[in-house]
């Protein structure tokens, strides 16, 4: 599939859906090749690929899709999100471990977060999706991160452990990260909330450390 030089984003998403959900693995990669290439890494997840994936969720709830089309997608695209990770992190950058709290499977924006820091010079211990505190916490321990960011879309997942975050932010700074993030659920966990889309909450926190964001020219396809 070659697409016009001048897409729009909604064309992107509808290639995606054309091709993925045809379980079309190499047409949905040749897809993602352009995306990244044409917009940039980060305007490719922030208008492309996050939207994408919201989009699926909601065909699936709908039930204009089955759960074979949903994990096919999803799947390919945590591969191909896998292969940024670690892209441009610098050996003396700052460190920050991300995780998904207990019980929560949404982790595609949480992988843009880490992704996007990795790009600003960070180095990122990403856990991914359902992480125990328990293991969050040995986890900090052992690498004293500069920042954790933890992701939930419901706000009870953080009030839940509320206590483990509150002892957590005692040695580091914990940020709160996708929907579930509100500023009450912050103020119990004695956390930091992120605001925005994970691309933007991603350069707010490398803002929020004092560091400025380098111009980054984006242009290779992945």
């Amino acid at each position: 599939m070659t697409l016009p030089h001048r897409t729009a984003p909604g064309d992107w998403r509808d290639a995606l859906e054309e091709t993925l959900e045809a379980f079309d693995e190499t047409g949905g990669h040749r897809v993602l090749s352009q995306v990244f290439e044409k917009l940039g890494v980060e305007d490719a997840l922030s208008l492309v690929v996050l939207p994408y994936l919201h989009d699926v969720g909601e065909r699936w709830s709908a039930g204009s899709i089955g759960v074979a089309q949903e994990h096919f997608a999803s799947n390919v695209l945590r591969s191909r999100l896998s292969l940024l990770m670690g892209d441009g992190e610098r050996p003396d950058g700052p460190l920050a471990v991300l995780a998904c709290m207990p019980g929560e499977h949404h982790e595609f924006g949480l992988m843009a977060t880490a992704i996007v820091l990795s790009r600003l010079g960070w180095r990122a211990c990403y856990l991914g999706a359902n992480t125990p505190t328990a293991e969050l916490a040995h986890t900090c321990r052992a690498l004293a991160p500069s920042a954790v960011v933890v992701a939930a879309h419901r706000a009870t997942a953080f009030a839940a452990h509320a206590p483990a975050l509150r002892r957590l932010s005692g040695s580091t700074t914990v940020h709160l990260a996708a929907r579930g993030a509100t500023d009450e659920v912050a103020a119990l966990c004695g956390a930091t909330r992120l605001d925005g889309d994970p691309v933007w909450a991603a350069r707010a926190l490398h803002e929020a450390y004092g560091r400025s964001v380098p111009d980054v020219t984006d242009t290779t396809a992945v």
